[in-house]
């Protein structure tokens, strides 16, 4: 290589001759030709050696890579999302069926015939508006005879009033014969004591011979008379007491009977009133204002008192300038409604319009077969647009107080042992990790309990993967 240098070196110098003087500069070209040469001899030393120590090095890293690399391809491609929390209000959407207000079934309440009918369906009525009115000869007979016994009760009362003003003047004469009888029995124990004291002086005159003994058997005798009189005094006392006892009981008797008079006009007048409440009821009323949706009736029908329970409605009354629309909240959500919340009611009869609700109450308990709360929705419908029975959807914005998240709906798994997905660890195993599952959301699925919001889930996962196997991210590959 040298050799060649200078050759080189002689092809591009000329040779000095005698003639030809070297110029002063000719020496420091001389050295720097010699300073190249020794750089190039250093190259080629070093690309002679390069090869010996770094190329072996080279070949191994190759050769561990395509060793690694046929490892990973035979690992499961998965693809990989991250778990993603869940709006802290949730929209939730629930069907329903519109309801009026307020409806009613108008029955009989008297037996008769429909006389006239002043109402069909679809009419407007107002509070007491006469719908329909019945005939009922039955309650008219009944009606007169209950007045024809008030008639009756009032003079039986009227007699029994006059039998006991007798009887109390019976009873006021009775007690008067017993003054009588008992002022006589006084006269008479008078004389009987004059009678006995006379009786024994002519008594002992006579043993004296002052007086004859005929005379003093005369003062006996008048002695034993008012003796006798003196006890018939007293019988007629005891009559007379018993008179009285006697009027007193009549007395009582006949104000039984006057007060059982005075029920009994109590009682005609209440069969009367009964009666002419059951003639007002062959007017068939509207008890609010609303709009007729079932008629029954017919001109000449025959109806009979009742209820629901064993008869036919003559006319359904439904108020419908407000509706109300009944859902079912589930649990999960129900502690977030509240009176007054705004809701919004869509049908599919008006596609491009929302009608605005308003949650009236709430049942507050849960139904604890379904685990929904009772929800009553009052919505405004002056416009009449609304009407019972159609169906509706409810969405309303409910606060969620509950930490949940979201996943795709592909990456579930289910199972016998419940609802599952697939988490990856960073040492790139899966591993199963049940749920507690909310809405379904379409494409996501709401996640109650389970993550913890730091996972990444496999996005669906091949049957064939188990607890802990090695994956490969689809994207770390495509990256790679």
């Amino acid at each position: 290589m040298e050799s060649g240098d200078r050759v080189m070196v002689e092809q591009t110098i000329p040779k000095p001759t005698r003639e030809t003087t070297a110029p002063p500069n000719f020496r420091e070209g001389r050295k720097e030709s010699g300073f190249a040469r020794l750089l190039g001899i250093s190259g080629i030393v070093m690309s002679l050696a390069l090869p010996i120590g770094v190329f072996p090095r080279i070949m191994q890293g190759q050769e561990l890579g395509e060793s690694h690399k046929k490892i990973v391809e035979q690992l499961p491609l998965v693809s990989i999302t991250p778990v993603r929390p869940a709006p802290s209000t949730t929209q939730l959407n629930l069907p329903g069926t519109i309801e009026a207000i307020v409806d009613a079934e108008i029955y009989a309440r008297s037996s008769g015939y429909v006389q006239q009918r002043f109402a069909d369906i679809g009419d407007r009525v107002q509070a007491g508006q006469l719908l329909a009115k019945l005939q009922t000869p039955e309650v008219e007979a009944s009606e007169r005879e209950a007045e024809a016994q008030v008639l009756t009760s009032v003079a039986a009362r009227a007699q029994s009033e006059a039998d006991r003003d007798r009887a109390l003047a019976d009873l006021s004469a009775a007690i008067a014969q017993v003054s009588q009888a008992k002022a006589s029995l006084t006269e008479a124990e008078s004389d009987q004591k004059f009678a006995l004291s006379t009786y024994q002086r002519w008594k002992s005159l006579g043993e004296q011979g002052a007086v004859s003994w005929q005379d003093v058997d005369e003062k006996e005798n008048r002695y034993k008379t008012t003796t006798a009189a003196r006890q018939a005094a007293l019988d007629k006392v005891s009559a007379a007491e018993s008179n009285v006892v006697a009027a007193r009981a009549k007395v009582k008797a006949q104000s039984a009977t006057v007060d059982l008079s005075a029920a009994n006009i109590l009682a005609s007048k209440a069969r009367a009133t009964r009666s002419s409440t059951e003639r007002a009821f062959q007017n068939v009323t509207s008890p609010f204002a609303g709009i007729v949706t079932e008629r029954n009736a017919d001109t000449g029908m025959l109806v009979t008192s009742g209820s629901e329970n064993s008869k036919t409605s003559l006319f359904k009354i439904a108020r419908v300038d407000t509706v109300k629309v009944f859902i079912d909240v589930p649990q999960y959500v129900a502690v977030g409604v509240r009176a007054g919340q705004a809701v919004k009611v869509s049908l599919k009869e008006f596609p491009d319009r929302e009608f605005k609700g308003t949650v009236a109450r709430t049942s507050v308990a849960l139904d604890p077969a379904a685990r929904t709360m009772r929800t009553e929705i009052h919505i405004d419908n002056k416009e009449m647009l609304l009407a019972p029975g159609m169906y509706a959807d409810v969405n309303m914005s409910v606060p969620v107080t509950t930490k949940t998240f979201l996943i795709p709906a592909n990456s579930l798994v289910s199972s016998s042992e419940g609802q599952r997905v697939l988490t990856l660890a960073k040492d790139g195993t899966v591993h199963f990790k049940k749920l507690q599952l909310g809405k379904d959301l379409g494409t996501d699925i709401e996640v109650i309990s389970g993550l913890n919001g730091s996972e990444s889930i496999v996005v669906n996962p091949q049957d064939t993967l188990t607890e802990g196997a090695k994956v490969v991210d689809n994207k770390t590959k495509q990256g790679s």
